[in-house]
């Protein structure tokens, strides 16, 4: 529209974590867990980095979802090049933590 007014910075990011989730949603492919664990990564994105860091335990444990479905959801995402997922260390104990990033398939055009 030629009289809207331009997003901001983070206007834009918002609007393209949303149209991720719209086309997450419309991928039938996907199983419906892997579907909100896609939706629960996008909601926990901090906007600034464009990542999130969750332990697999946590998403299960907050999706009411076994800790092997949620894997088995990350690696469907990966495989589709919806989401990256790196391992990093973070805490006094060491433990491991996915950090995960949203990749907005119309940017990489």
């Amino acid at each position: 529209m030629e009289n809207e007014p331009e997003l901001s910075d983070a206007g834009r990011w918002y609007r393209n974590r949303d149209e991720w989730i719209r086309h997450i949603l419309g991928r039938s492919y996907l199983s419906a867990d892997c579907q909100r664990v896609a939706i629960f990564i996008a909601m926990h994105m901090n906007r600034r980095d464009n990542h999130t860091k969750h332990q697999q335990k946590t998403i299960a444990k907050d999706l009411n979802l076994s800790p092997s479905t949620v894997k088995r959801a990350v690696a469907k995402l990966v495989d589709e090049k919806l989401i990256d997922k790196d391992q990093v260390q973070r805490g006094r104990r060491g433990r491991a933590v996915n950090q995960y990033r949203l990749i907005f398939a119309w940017e990489v055009l």
